[in-house]
């Protein structure tokens, strides 16, 4: 690695080029290129007055706005290292992460102050803005900010140096704190460099909604300034306003889960709203079924890109690029809509069985990676590390085969197969086929306990219009083979999801997997069998 390839030396070239041109937009502000440097100086030799060194941690917890990009920014300068932690947790589950990561300081908006209360953190900052609560919290941060000294330093390159360490949705238990590096980071924007097959150019525009405490919205938002592009960050999410500030502001790019892309394109006639200037949509977090990718590509007109990846890997493992997606929209039936793309350059994807020996091409097996992108550790848990990396690569959970282009292909999460009568059942095939169906507006699929069977595969579907199972159990018998076919299905008002878009499977199970299935005629409230008998 080089010192030319660092995030922030990209940062120096476009101050030197184009420093008055706006890198991040906010809901309060935009800033440009040469007062982002500023910021992140300062914040680097503030935190240094307070005592604080490259590996003490800093909570950040607020809603997208410009100061976690500054914290970002001075993390990759030899900062403290940046926690990011979703606000929408409890009291309770905000204090185990700041606690875990032994936080030496919090950057929070003043709602989270208000819920933490009287935290035991000595260094405690309040971003404000003209919403903010009267009540005095703590100091302002960006009032603190002005006042620290913006003297710069020579930019060294430190490859594990900590920059960042984000915790996991916790899915299988306690939250797990990934920690990240400098060489993490410019690897990742090495890759995607050489493996992207669209441009981003300085002086375009980025839409970004994607939370900051996921790695997706922050790898999405530094490949974006690490560009020269403007970031179009938003704390909320809106399918109309979205559109709307993509036409009036002529954005060339956006950064959506599915959900996202399926929320804009079923909004009507767009009337004076045009899309001309958008070039491309970046989305990944979870699938993406045919029809809404497809009608998607019919509202915009642009280029998609689908990324796969997880928080261990710094967000990104493959790519399917948009050239791929060309091949999706011109070719009926392409397979390639199923697929997660190739591995982005310098990581290498191997298919393992069960007993830990790889397979044959297009088999069956969990999905493992070797790349400079993988994590250093898991925070203060040797044992997990240990299990999730082994012989150089990491253990992704995930299960999928590579065909003989190259492609992978995700099947499912280990963890999400369902067994019955001794048959795997992938609940994402059974996801996607239901998602075609035109009723069927969102969709999950679970394993629930049965007698005879062990499991039996349950659908919860959220419907646009009455349908009843007899037309939905006919409709995947086309696409499926009937031990695949759904034995009980549920009508829901909506399908939990995390911030990311990630469909919470584990609060599923623990809602509907106890219902007295074996004994289900009768006793199932909303609760319709399919006409399959149990």
């Amino acid at each position: 690695m080089t010192i030319g390839l660092h995030p922030f030396a990209a940062i120096n070239l476009h101050c030197a080029t184009h420093p008055n041109t706006i890198a991040v937009n906010d809901d309060n502000n935009s800033y440009t290129f040469e007062t982002l440097r500023k910021n992140a100086w300062q914040a680097v030799n503030g935190f240094k007055t307070l005592g604080l060194t490259s590996q003490d941690r800093v909570s950040v917890v607020c809603k997208n706005r410009y100061e976690i990009m500054v914290l970002l920014t001075a993390a990759l300068l030899g900062g403290p290292v940046i926690v990011p932690i979703n606000r929408r947790l409890t009291k309770d589950e905000l204090c185990w992460i700041i606690n875990d990561a032994q936080s030496q300081c919090i950057v929070m908006d003043s709602e989270i102050a208000e819920t933490l209360g009287d935290v035991d953190i000595a260094i405690q900052f309040v971003l404000k803005d003209a919403t903010s609560s009267q009540k005095s919290y703590g100091p302002c941060f960006s009032e603190w900010l002005e006042q620290q000294s913006p003297r710069k330093t020579e930019l060294i390159l430190t490859a594990d140096r900590d920059y960042l360490q984000v915790y996991t949705s916790g899915t299988s238990g306690f939250p797990k704190g990934v920690v990240l590096t400098e060489g993490n980071s410019i690897s990742q924007l090495t890759s995607l460099t050489l493996t992207l097959d669209i441009a981003i150019l300085a002086g375009e525009r980025m839409y970004q909604a994607l939370p900051l405490f996921h790695v997706g919205g922050i790898f999405i938002s530094l490949m974006c300034l690490s560009r020269g592009a403007s970031l179009f960050l938003r704390s909320e999410f809106n399918p109309a306003e979205t559109c709307n500030l993509i036409a009036k502001e002529s954005l060339q790019h956006a950064a959506l889960v599915p959900a996202m892309i399926q929320a804009c394109s079923s909004i009507g006639d767009t009337g004076e709203k045009t899309f001309n200037t958008l070039k491309s949509i970046f989305y990944g977090a979870s699938p993406i079924s045919e029809t809404v990718l497809r009608a998607a590509h019919q509202h915009f007109n642009c280029d998609f890109v689908q990324i796969y990846g997880m928080t261990e890997t710094h967000s990104v493992i493959s790519m399917l690029g948009a050239r791929d997606h060309r091949e999706i929209f011109n070719i009926v039936d392409s397979p390639l809509i199923r697929s997660a793309g190739r591995p982005i350059l310098g990581t290498t994807i191997a298919i393992i069985d069960y007993d830990g020996n790889a397979v044959k091409q297009g088999d069956v097996g969990e999905i493992r990676v070797r790349s400079d992108l993988v994590m250093k550790e898991y925070w203060n848990n040797s044992k997990a590390t240990k299990e999730s990396i082994q012989d150089g690569y990491l253990l992704t959970g995930d299960i999928g085969r590579i065909d003989d282009r190259g492609y992978l292909f995700v099947v499912d999460r280990l963890k999400d197969i369902i067994v019955s009568g001794g048959e795997n059942i992938a609940s994402l095939e059974v996801e996607s086929v239901l998602m075609q169906h035109p009723a069927v507006t969102d969709a999950a699929v679970i394993g629930a306990p049965h007698e005879k069977w062990g499991e039996i595969v349950l659908a919860l579907l959220v419907v646009n219009t009455d349908v009843d199972t007899a037309e939905i159990n006919e409709f995947t018998r086309r696409y499926l083979s009937g031990f695949k076919v759904p034995k009980c299905i549920l009508f829901i008002d909506s399908i939990p999801r995390n911030a990311g878009g990630k469909i919470l499977k584990r609060k599923l199970r623990d809602t509907y997997s106890t219902l007295d299935i074996n004994n289900s005629k009768g006793k199932l409230q909303n609760l319709r069998e399919t006409d399959e008998a149990l």
